[in-house]
């Protein structure tokens, strides 16, 4: 017999914390995806007045080079930080839901017993 209503609703409910510990992994690498292109546009944007600045002001070749991989190494530097933040954050969030999920999935019932 299925007891929807009964103590066998807590230890379903990990089942529930579980599939959000699997979303917020997804959630990350969609928030990392949005980031990359977002910097991805600021980058060309920077690189597009840069060269304009640098051909108005008639600049070597070597000078224009130089600029244009100032601006590269400063944006995957960028990346790289707030890569490195985003995973980490994603990952405590989503092992800690998957965890905790998994206890309740798996130990609810007993866990309900000593509570209730």
């Amino acid at each position: 017999m299925i007891q929807l209503l009964d103590t066998e609703w807590f230890s379903r409910s990990g089942s529930v914390v579980v599939v959000l510990g699997i979303i917020s992994g997804f959630s990350g690498i969609i928030e990392e995806r949005v980031l990359i292109s977002r910097l991805s546009i600021r980058k060309r944007l920077e690189i597009l007045q840069k060269k304009r600045k640098l051909r108005l002001l008639k600049a070597t070749p070597d000078y224009v080079q130089e600029e244009l991989d100032d601006i590269e190494e400063k944006y995957l530097v960028l990346i790289k930080e707030s890569m490195h933040s985003i995973k980490f954050n994603a990952g405590i969030s989503e092992g800690i839901l998957l965890i905790l999920g998994t206890l309740t999935w798996g130990f609810g019932d007993i866990a309900l017993t000593f509570i209730v």
